[in-house]
């Protein structure tokens, strides 16, 4: 009887061995074949600078507009943005968001106001970044881009309209700040209407860095 059972526990043993044996395989395959992701994070380490002035946390967003009008009839502020990376050990790119928005006398976003238009959508014309209503026709606010720079910069569309900025190329510590925009406009009615109200126009300059999608390496 005891040998019997020794047969018995033999065999029970072996099955789970036969068993076994295949999974055990299986998994080391599938743990050799597996990929790691080596995707490195970017740093948050940017420069902006505004009219000159460095650190742009100390600029005033709200515009300035000029008491006369230019030959289009428009009344323009300057506004020259410049971005850059302190430092960039993985190879981020920037972008950047310009935001225009209208403030009441008590410093909050309002939409439409009696006469005074929405700002919605944003395209680019003739180095222009024309920031349309609702309607998409009238212009609203005339954001001027500097000088070339198409060169450095290239814009990310949302169907039609621009979305946001993107440099072309990863931004090194020692590279010369990229100049974006030089300067803003708006109509003598649009002001007036405005002004009217009691409301002003900010433009805020949002950026970040970013990974580009042929960045990241997979083994």
């Amino acid at each position: 009887m005891k040998s019997r059972k020794k047969h018995i526990a033999a065999a029970a043993a072996g099955a789970v061995i036969l068993f076994l044996t295949p999974l055990i395989v299986y998994a080391f395959i599938l743990k050799s074949a597996e990929k790691v992701n080596q995707f490195r994070p970017a740093k948050q380490d940017i420069l902006i600078a505004e009219n000159q002035n460095n650190p742009a946390e100390t600029q005033d967003n709200e515009i300035k507009w000029s008491v006369t009008t230019n030959t289009s009839g428009n009344h323009v502020a300057v506004k020259e943005v410049s971005v850059n990376e302190i430092s960039n050990p993985n190879g981020e790119y920037l972008r950047v968001r310009l935001v225009p928005a209208w403030y009441d006398s008590s410093g909050c976003i309002v939409s439409v106001i009696e006469d005074v238009t929405d700002i919605c959508s944003a395209v680019i014309e003739d180095n222009k970044l024309l920031f349309k209503d609702s309607g998409g026709e009238n212009t609203v606010v005339t954001v001027n881009l500097a000088e070339n720079w198409n060169e450095k910069w290239e814009t990310v569309p949302n169907n039609t309209n621009v979305q946001y900025f993107k440099s072309k190329v990863p931004i090194k510590k020692d590279d010369k700040e990229i100049e974006l925009m030089s300067s803003v406009e708006i109509s003598d009615t649009i002001l007036s209407s405005a002004q009217t109200n009691n409301i002003t126009l900010h433009l805020d300059v949002l950026t970040d860095s970013i990974q580009d999608n042929v960045n990241p390496k997979w083994q």
